[in-house]
């Protein structure tokens, strides 16, 4: 398990404030209103999975934290394999080929039936 290091005190009050931005619901009785469910050992906020968009709470922390040279220190390598493994997944979802499907245009007359469909007898 890698040592992530723990967030400093300044920093969650802005972390709090960029999770209450992207709730979703009004009320909520997991996280009670907060947006969040609690804080960790890192002293990281953990986000509710109820009433919040976590890929936007996501999205706007690493452009925080690359705003901040004091996280960048801390954190930076963190978001940089995650931009690695992105651009990876989708070099290989480019680089291959899907077969053509070719459908006929009459599904009916694809097989020499008729064009009207098939009825089950005693219905």
């Amino acid at each position: 398990m890698e040592d992530v290091p723990k967030l400093p005190e300044e920093h969650l009050e802005k972390a709090k404030e960029i999770i209450s931005k992207h709730r979703t619901k009004k009320n909520c009785n997991k996280c009670y209103n907060r947006g969040y469910q609690g804080i960790n050992q890192l002293n990281l906020a953990i986000t509710c999975f109820k009433c919040v968009d976590e890929d936007k709470v996501i999205e706007e922390w690493q452009a925080y934290v690359r705003d901040t040279p004091a996280l960048v220190e801390m954190y930076g390598d963190y978001f940089e394999s995650d931009k690695q493994e992105d651009a990876e997944e989708e070099q290989k979802h480019t680089s291959v080929e899907k077969p053509v499907r070719k459908v006929a245009q009459d599904r009916g007359r694809q097989h020499g039936g008729s064009a009207t469909p098939h009825r089950s007898v005693g219905r």
